[in-house]
């Protein structure tokens, strides 16, 4: 028994199925978070930059109405950080010098210095945004600054408003933590929910495995197309059927084929052994030696025949054999086959002829085997007097060598099976070997051979009349 390497162990389909689900899961949920994160930020610097502008608008206001007295604007910046008990605004006033005219308490620690604010908005433009920073005591804060026109042609002055964001961050970092539980435990659902499926989804690929593993060769009946398999997988049953099919009918011709095989090489070795012991049972004159030695011969060239021919048939299953296709003239081959058996023909009283001239593209040598293999089979059975007659022809383009005798013919239940190896019918003359001491594979060859060329083998018969066999070679193999 041939022993094959262990296969390689690939990752098995079922963790490959879930490893996927699991990265799609896990990459698609973490760009959402990621969004989601990203939108919530934006929407607080929007919410606070248009507070801050709030703050910038209101200080703007109250300066244009009393240019001269800061009063007003004074007591926002001052009471600003008060306003609010989460959200901290700290801001300061400075003049066109840069100096503070006026700042929240407690503003140091949380506004850095001046010449570290963006550049302030144009005097009536809205603050476009806020920019991030880091305030003096280490907490994040959102920065804007903008000018304050005071009229009169006097120099704007410069608002600087500051937010402490510590709190936004405490809250996003809260938001992180629990979208990073969210697709996590997400993604472990997904990848528990994609096992669960994936098994049951694999369940029908498992049972076809268990069906293959029952199967012997005693057990080629089973079959698996008949049950309701999921869209995917109702092919490869079908399919898997259609296997066992052929593997069934593969092991019945083989098992027919070693029967038929040993059938055949009894009679030859039973008349070999039968031959010998007769010569051996008592003394014998040299002429009755010599008979028996010409007996065995024949068997033995008998022998040798069906052995070659059953190694040309296991060489052109396998692709062993190599067609040496050439031009040939169809009546020179013919004339070889009928000189060949034109004293066999004499002694038998049969008439052999050849007729037409065509051409055709083959091997010579594989040509006048199927020829010498028809001729022989017609001549087996053809009775004294009749005619033996090989005929060249076109038909449709394509080149027709046809062998026709004058036999018993062949019944028409056993015409298809004609060409099988060592086919016997009682009826039949194709392949008969006790009767007629032919080996049973001459027709077999003659359609291995047609095979070999892209060709087929054909018969015609009609009981009592005769055979025609055909040979018809493709039409592009054909000059």
């Amino acid at each position: 028994m041939t022993e094959f390497p262990p296969p390689r162990r690939a990752l098995a389909l079922t963790w490959r199925l879930v490893a996927g689900y699991t990265l799609v899961a896990l990459l698609t949920l973490s760009v959402a978070a990621v969004v989601l994160h990203r939108g919530l930020r934006q929407s607080f610097e929007i919410e606070d930059a248009e507070v801050l502008s709030d703050s910038v608008s209101a200080v703007r206001r109250e300066v244009l109405r009393h240019p001269g007295d800061l009063h007003e604007a004074s007591e926002i910046i001052q009471h600003l950080a008060g306003d609010r008990q989460i959200e901290k605004y700290y801001a300061r006033l400075l003049d066109e010098k840069g100096t503070v005219i006026v700042e929240t308490p407690g503003a140091g620690s949380v506004m850095p210095e001046p010449a570290d604010f963006p550049q302030p908005a144009a005097a009536g433009q809205f603050v476009p945004g806020v920019t991030p920073a880091k305030s003096p005591n280490g907490n994040p804060a959102w920065l804007a600054s903008a000018l304050v026109d005071r009229g009169n042609g006097l120099v704007p002055l410069v608002y600087q408003i500051a937010m402490d964001t510590r709190h936004v961050e405490v809250w996003l970092s809260a938001y992180r933590r629990d979208l990073t539980i969210m697709v996590t435990g997400a993604t472990a659902a997904t990848a528990l929910l994609g096992w669960f499926i994936t098994r049951r989804s694999l369940r029908p690929l498992m049972e076809i495995t268990a069906t293959a593993q029952r199967i012997t060769v005693s057990g080629l009946d089973e079959h698996i197309g008949n049950k309701a398999w999921p869209e995917e997988l109702a092919s490869l049953a079908s399919e898997f059927d259609r296997m066992l099919e052929r593997l069934r009918g593969s092991f019945e011709r083989l098992s027919q084929f070693t029967a038929d095989a040993a059938h055949e090489f009894r009679t030859p070795l039973n008349n070999l052994m039968g031959g010998t012991s007769l010569a051996l049972a008592r003394p014998r004159s040299a002429e009755d030696y010599r008979a028996i030695l010409e007996a065995n011969l024949e068997e033995y060239h008998r022998l040798s025949h069906m052995m070659e021919s059953l190694l040309f048939l296991a060489r052109s299953d396998n692709a062993q054999t190599v067609v040496q296709a050439e031009l040939l003239q169809a009546a020179e081959t013919m004339h070889q086959v009928v000189d060949f058996f034109s004293a066999l023909a004499e002694e038998r009283g049969v008439h052999l002829t050849c007729e037409g001239v065509t051409s055709v593209t083959a091997d010579a040598t594989l040509l006048r085997m199927a020829l010498t293999n028809l001729v022989s089979n017609a001549l087996r059975h053809a009775p004294g007097g009749s005619t033996v007659s090989l005929i060249a022809e076109r038909n449709d383009g394509a080149a027709v060598i046809s062998v026709r005798d004058e036999g018993p013919g062949i019944a028409a239940e056993h015409l298809p099976f004609v060409f099988d190896r060592f086919y016997r019918a009682e009826e039949s003359r194709s392949n008969t070997t006790e009767s007629s001491g032919g080996s049973g594979l001459g027709l077999t060859l003659v359609k291995t051979i047609m095979n070999l060329h892209g060709g087929r083998a054909t018969v015609q018969s009609t009981p009592g009349e005769g055979s025609v066999f055909r040979l018809l070679f493709p039409t592009l193999s054909v000059e």
